[in-house]
């Protein structure tokens, strides 16, 4: 390899590495970054992560599990604007119930990747107390779920937003 070769290589193990150091946080620590392993080890007075030339897999949180907390609906409904929120999902399907509206019902899944989903509700019980044939959203964001519903009753669009913690 020639001189301009060596300085670039250099650049570029400096410039991934450089990307890393900010997550080193104690020495020994082991960190997955695009796919590969770097182990964080003193330079100095630096940690500096270290190249292992070993593969790694980051781990993708799941949507899986049993899903809680409060929704908040604009423009209220009769049972006010706030209310709770069960959400169960797993591989082969998904449930929703509202307890504190004494309601809930099937979610038919129409996308999904890692961190998030859609669902059409079907609501099966107390449907006099809940709008039937929403939309749901939900995310994985920071441990939590970011929930979103969207529907209509009477040609009235309604919408409910909500952070939903794992059960």
């Amino acid at each position: 390899m020639g001189r301009l070769g060596a300085v670039v290589a250099a650049m570029t193990m400096f410039g991934a590495a450089g990307e890393a150091s900010a997550q080193c946080a104690r020495e020994g620590e082991e960190l997955c970054q695009s796919s590969q392993t770097y182990r964080c080890e003193k330079t100095g007075n630096e940690l500096t992560p270290i190249f292992q030339n070993l593969p790694c897999a980051v781990n993708v949180p799941s949507l899986s599990g049993t899903w809680v907390g409060s929704g908040h609906q604009s423009p209220a409904g009769d049972a006010g604007a706030d209310w709770t929120i069960a959400m169960t999902i797993n591989d082969g399907g998904a449930s929703i119930d509202y307890p504190s509206l004494g309601c809930g019902g099937s979610l038919s899944q129409t996308s999904r990747d890692d961190i998030s989903a859609e669902y059409h509700e079907s609501i099966t019980y107390g449907q006099d107390k809940c709008i039937d044939g929403g939309n749901i959203t939900v995310r994985f964001f920071k441990g939590n779920l970011s929930w979103t519903w969207v529907g209509q009753a009477d040609g009235q669009p309604y919408n409910a937003v909500a952070v939903l913690k794992r059960k």
